[in-house]
């Protein structure tokens, strides 16, 4: 079934919605649950000094779909690369906006990955460029239509599928320290870049 723009426009308003009507009970430390439909959920752990999401991740066979997270946050916070990179997209539409798109190299096991980071009031990176775990890549936002004029990042992953296909995946698959347990990025850490792993798209705080 195809996935209208009015279609995409209802799944968004759900996060705007929830921050102007105070829904979202603290900046940082905190995750909301999963909507009903969606199999399987994951339990999230949210560090202390972690902007908090305001929407998880949704797919499912009808027409509801959220293809990532959303991570709130004031607009002209920085937005950094989850794991090291190329950029293979740098550019404004009219839904998403400003938005950066990362493909990263196979890993041990064989599959690539894409993440995509939408929303941003200005990207910093162009096509081309090579990006290291926790670059800056653009800065947090509101523009597009389907950002509802509530600063926020959409963050979303896409993982190799078959020879040369690739499918959505929920985010909290893959940080760094375990599934659903979102990972803040230290400079001071060194990654294993072995496989793919992520950490956070924003910087926690202290960090």
């Amino acid at each position: 079934m195809r996935f209208t723009v009015r279609m995409f426009a209802v799944v968004a308003r759900m996060s705007p919605m929830m921050l102007a009507s105070g829904c979202i009970p603290q900046d940082f430390g905190w995750s909301p649950v999963y909507k009903p439909a969606q199999q399987p959920k994951i339990t999230v752990s949210m560090p202390a000094n972690a902007p908090s999401i305001s929407q998880q991740f949704l797919f499912t066979t009808g027409d509801a779909k959220h293809l990532g997270i959303d991570v709130i946050g004031k607009v002209g916070d920085p937005v950094i690369a989850v794991a090291i990179g190329q950029v293979t997209g740098s550019f404004s539409e009219p839904a998403y906006g400003n938005r950066v798109e990362i493909t990263h190299a196979p890993d041990a096991s064989g599959k690539r990955a894409v993440t995509v980071y939408k929303h941003l009031k200005q990207r910093l990176v162009k096509k081309g460029d090579l990006v290291d775990r926790g670059q800056r890549i653009g800065l947090l936002g509101a523009t597009g239509v389907l950002s509802g004029g509530i600063p926020h990042l959409h963050f979303e992953l896409y993982r190799q599928f078959g020879p040369v296909g690739q499918t959505s995946s929920d985010p909290h698959l893959y940080w760094v320290n375990g599934v659903g347990q979102v990972t803040c990025f230290d400079p001071a850490v060194d990654y294993d870049e072995s496989r793919f792993r992520t950490t956070y798209p924003v910087f926690c705080r202290d960090s």
